[in-house]
């Protein structure tokens, strides 16, 4: 049994059934929430090591659960919603969602995409030290008053703790292990989500907007993640 437990957190109870079946069947451990205070608290009790999260919800939206959630945890957050639209989506993950999965679905696909996102994190942390990339001395780099931790997976500033999403810290990870490599959009796609990018580098704008905010003393004028125009992102190491 994988051990991983699941907080599912879905109003519609059908929905909530067939989900809690195709994962229980998959040996996950499977927590339920119907509305959205109850996910938090469920949240709080138990620890969970993904989060399935609808956005229509009773007493507390998924936006405003997903914001409390990150406020304390990167644990990976997955929105299960009908809504399609491209802004719906984007927002969902500004807010620190790392996935989206629209419905209708297939409940073997939802399985498919809570397995991948539990499995990339930790394989995150390992492949930092792998060919390919600039392996630190320590484990802990440091540019001016940004710390990252590759063993530990934290990012610190002014020495506090940054809290990032899942998917924040794989790709600022990434392009730290590549200090000054420039990479496109299509690419820190594939690498970090581990899939081909169709339409969806505005995920990677998105993304890289919020550890913008999170990590430089003026988004606007970024100095760590900078913006190669007409070609993609790079890492500043010499700042």
């Amino acid at each position: 049994m994988s051990g991983d437990r699941i907080l599912l957190v879905e109003d519609d109870k059908e929905i909530r059934d067939l989900i809690r079946l195709y994962l229980t069947s998959s040996d996950y451990q499977v927590i339920t929430a119907e509305n959205g205070l109850e996910g938090l608290k469920q949240f709080e009790l138990h620890n969970p090591d993904l989060v399935l999260l609808d956005i229509f919800l009773p007493e507390m939206d998924g936006f405003e659960v997903c914001q409390q959630i990150r406020s304390v945890s990167n644990v990976p957050i997955v929105f299960i919603s009908c809504r399609k639209d491209s802004d719906d989506i984007v927002q969902g993950l500004a807010l620190g969602g790392d996935d989206y999965i629209t419905k209708p679905f297939d409940p073997v696909v939802v399985v498919a995409r809570v397995r991948a996102n539990l499995r990339r994190a930790p394989i995150f942390r390992r492949s930092q030290y792998e060919a390919g990339g600039t392996k630190p001395e320590r484990s802990v780099v440091k540019y001016g008053s940004l710390e990252i931790d590759f063993i530990h997976y934290q990012v610190r500033l002014n020495g506090s703790i940054v809290l990032m999403s899942a998917k924040e810290m794989q790709l600022l990870m990434h392009l730290v292990r590549y200090p000054d490599q420039v990479f496109t959009a299509e690419e820190i796609y594939t690498r970090v989500w581990g899939e081909d990018s169709n339409s969806d580098t505005r995920t990677v704008l998105v993304h890289i907007s919020s550890i913008r905010k999170k990590i430089e003393s003026n988004p606007a004028i970024p100095q760590y993640i900078q913006n190669i125009r007409g070609i993609g992102y790079k890492f500043n190491s010499s700042y």
